[in-house]
């Protein structure tokens, strides 16, 4: 039923759906002459690679950042953007350059994955659920060896089938406060992994990242974040 997957890899021409108000902030200096803004954030997802520097626009903004690492958001003005990302504490010759062209009040999370040898960006805008009393999920594949992946509930249905590599899924409504997933190898019955329980919370959605090795070390996890993002207690 939910087999539909947006491949991330045409995000490159665009973050075009999916846009949520980008609140007033105070910003950077050298941000607050554009008056129209994105939030960006990052994801490590590259298993086997070093820290990572990431330069947006050719300002250092992410630095060190470790694997797994989701960073938080930093504000950018609306429209071009250039990501480049490099070794840590090397300003030269960057593993990976990305450039997506990005429309006014959208949150957007850019992941770096793949593996050292050749290093991919899967960019996707983040969505809040559709009400404060909802709880909606989605999932993306971000496991450079694993097959093309079902996600689904424990000894239960499948939430998104055949979902393959750099791909991001729609969202869906999901009613459960917790919920038990696990990865299979799409259209079999192997799990490849069975993740820790999930908290859901109400006016959220969440996103499950699925990483790591399905053959070898660091292991198959899912990584799920929550959005909108709670401010920490002041």
């Amino acid at each position: 039923m939910f087999s539909t997957v947006q491949d991330a890899r045409q995000m490159a021409e665009g973050f075009r759906r999916n846009c949520y108000h980008v609140p007033p902030a105070e910003a950077p200096f050298y941000f607050r002459n554009s008056g129209k803004a994105v939030m960006i954030r990052l994801l490590h997802a590259a298993p086997h690679t070093d820290n990572l520097d990431v330069f947006v626009n050719g300002i250092s903004v992410f630095q060190n950042v470790s694997y797994t690492d989701l960073s938080s958001y930093v504000r950018f003005p609306a429209g071009r953007i250039q990501i480049d990302v490099f070794r840590r504490g090397r300003a030269h010759g960057p593993l990976l350059t990305a450039q997506y062209h990005l429309i006014h009040g959208g949150y957007c999370t850019v992941a770096v994955t793949g593996t050292a040898a050749k290093l991919v960006p899967v960019g996707m805008y983040d969505q809040p659920a559709a009400d404060p009393e909802s709880r909606s999920i989605r999932c993306v594949h971000l496991s450079p060896d694993s097959p093309a992946l079902d996600f689904a509930v424990q000894n239960g249905p499948v939430l998104f089938s055949g979902v393959p590599f750099q791909s991001v899924t729609p969202y869906i409504p999901v009613r459960s406060q917790k919920i038990d997933v696990e990865l299979r190898a799409a259209g079999s019955t192997a799990v490849l992994l069975k993740a820790p329980r999930i908290t859901l919370h109400a006016g959220e959605s969440t996103t499950l990242y699925g990483l790591g090795f399905v053959n070898g070390s660091p292991a198959l996890e899912i990584k799920a974040a929550a959005f909108p993002v709670k401010a920490p207690p002041s």
